[in-house]
Formats: structure tokens, C-alpha cells, sequence
């Protein structure tokens, strides 16, 4: 069923006051499971009709007009995940990979095609086996697309079909530990962001008036 900012929102901008009586979306799906000596695996098709997302209606680049809609054509999803961890005595790496591919007339459910996500990390023991460890570092990486935009005024996030993000490495270097009862995270985020120059978006974002 729509949720209550699909159907009813007032709010003090003028332009962000609807009230809307949308059918229930349907949707159908399918998935499986394998597990395999190779690797473990999961598929899902999906199917679906009545599908309600926001869109910015606004002419203006730098100006939001968001709003809801049901668009009134079938919308086909299809996903590939593949997962596998190698080790090799205390060293490790966990490998996952996902192929998604959507099928539909206009850019309303839009998500990377590839998303990859690596983590090469060492477990061991220090102090008397008193702290038991793991560092590493992790690569995440999905091909470009439009990412979906957030409007703070509804708090909720839109398709918008300018922008797209992806298509670079993004590395993250971690360690987390555990003392008796007390566990001990660190992550250093996206550390090789100025190594890349910069040029890159992490998020999609356009101005709001």
C-alpha cells in the first residue's frame, strides 16, 4: 500500500501539498538459492506494475519541485549475486559480485548494472591471545548510474536522470578487535579519494528552492 506521503502531504511551500488516492503496487517475485564447493549464488526476478516513486517536475536546474506519481508500465528486475571467501592460514579475501539488469521504458528504478565488493583481511592474536584481530582493507565499486536525489523537505528520495555517480574505486581501510567483552572498531573511509583527483560525485545533489 502507498505510504501517507504518497497520498497525503501538506507543508507550508506551496508547491508541496497533494493529496492522491494511488492503487496498491504489485509485485511479483522469484528467488533461489545455491550453495556450491565454487561459490554461493542467489537469483531474483522480479515483476512490477503500479510502481510509485517521487519525481522532481521543476524546469529549473536549480530548483526542486518534488512530487509522487504511479507509473502505469510494467517494470522487469533481474539480479546475479555472487559470494566467495577465499583463505589461506590467517589471511583472507571475501569476494562478492552482483549483476543486476532492469528492463522498462523510461529511467524510473535505476540501479548499477555491476557492483563489487572485496575485502582482503588478516586475522590473528596479540598480547597473550588477550586481543584477538582483523585489519584489512575493502574495495567497493558499482558502474555508473542515475542515482536516485533526496529532497529534505518530504525526507524522501527521487529519480532524477541528470546526474550519475559510479564507476570508481572506492577503498576502505578497517581493523576491529575484541578484548574480553569489549570490541574495538576503526574504518578509514574512501582513504584513496585524493588520489583519484577528486573528480568524482559521491551522491547526487541539486539545489532546493
Amino acid at each position: 500500500m502507498p505510504n501517507n506521503n504518497y497520498n497525503l502531504y501538506q507543508s507550508s511551500y506551496v508547491n508541496y501539498n497533494w493529496t492522491n488516492n494511488f492503487k496498491n503496487e504489485k509485485i511479483n517475485s522469484i528467488s533461489t538459492n545455491a550453495i556450491t564447493p565454487w561459490f554461493d549464488a542467489s537469483l531474483q526476478v522480479s515483476t512490477l506494475n503500479d510502481h510509485l516513486y517521487f519525481e522532481n517536475s521543476s524546469t529549473n536546474e536549480n530548483q526542486q519541485i518534488v512530487s509522487p506519481k504511479q507509473y502505469n508500465k510494467t517494470i522487469n528486475y533481474l539480479s546475479i549475486k555472487l559470494n566467495k571467501e577465499l583463505k589461506l592460514g590467517k589471511f583472507a579475501l571475501d569476494n562478492t559480485f552482483l549483476y543486476q539488469k532492469v528492463d522498462q521504458r523510461d529511467f524510473i528504478v535505476n540501479v548499477p548494472e555491476i557492483v563489487a565488493r572485496n575485502t582482503f583481511y588478516f586475522s590473528g592474536d596479540a598480547f597473550h591471545k588477550a586481543l584477538f584481530f582483523q585489519t584489512g582493507v575493502t574495495l567497493n565499486y558499482f558502474t555508473r548510474y542515475y542515482a536516485n536525489d533526496y529532497n529534505p523537505v518530504i525526507g524522501e528520495f527521487f529519480v532524477q536522470n541528470k546526474k550519475q555517480i559510479g564507476n570508481y574505486p572506492n577503498l576502505d581501510f578497517f581493523f576491529n578487535g575484541k578484548i574480553q567483552r569489549t570490541r574495538i572498531y576503526l574504518i578509514a573511509e574512501h582513504f584513496n579519494s585524493s588520489l583519484s583527483g577528486n573528480n568524482f560525485y559521491a551522491a547526487t545533489q541539486q539545489s532546493l528552492s
